[in-house]
């Protein structure tokens, strides 16, 4: 008996203990001691492909739109961890319908049109939300941002100082996130 309640005891110890690690390493990846961990300072300008094969410059979205807040992520349908964290990602991007002046620009980094659009009709993607699909087979991720391997996300302010980088996969739908995108909003309405 006494066996069994040191065995329990042990359960939660160890649980309550991997909660905390969990959280303290999440915060260690937000926090960043407001110092910009990338070596992109500013929003580079850029001209990337719709799935329509139509051009989409940056600079012209920033010109003809007001914006809070881009966040450029980096993706591909040959990389298996960008498609198992694109569900997270799409359940951040879903918290901000509503808001036009969030936009989010999904761009898929050497990839094939027809595997974008057969990958997309197995996800649930938000229908009101700033959501921008976009192809990238020039390099633009490599020559203007400085991305090597994807998944990478850049969180961009409205006077387009980088905010953030993000390496790798990440756990969006954590609330540790949506607390950092609501600091990262209330930073750069306040830059205007």
């Amino acid at each position: 008996m006494i066996y069994r309640i040191l065995a329990i005891v042990l359960i939660i110890a160890t649980t309550i203990w991997y909660s905390v690690y969990q959280k303290n390493s999440l915060q260690s990846q937000l926090v960043s001691d407001n110092k910009i961990e990338s070596v992109l300072a500013k929003l580079p300008p850029t001209e990337f492909t719709t799935l329509e094969n139509q051009p989409f410059n940056v600079d012209e979205l920033y010109a003809n739109e007001k914006i809070d807040l881009l966040v450029v992520h980096y993706w591909g349908t040959w990389c298996g961890p960008c498609e198992a964290e694109l569900p997270e990602l799409l359940a951040l991007i879903k918290r901000f319908e509503g808001q036009p002046n969030v936009k989010f620009l999904l761009v898929a980094a050497n990839d094939e049109v027809v595997k974008i659009k057969k990958h997309l009709k197995t996800l649930a993607i938000p229908t009101k939300a700033s959501l921008y699909w976009l192809l990238d087979n020039k390099n633009v991720h490599r020559e203007a941002y400085g991305t090597t391997r994807v998944p990478e996300t850049y969180v961009f302010s409205s006077d387009k100082t980088t905010l953030r980088k993000f390496v790798g996969p990440q756990e969006w739908n954590k609330a540790l996130f949506f607390q950092t995108f609501d600091e990262f909003l209330q930073i750069s309405t306040r830059k205007l």
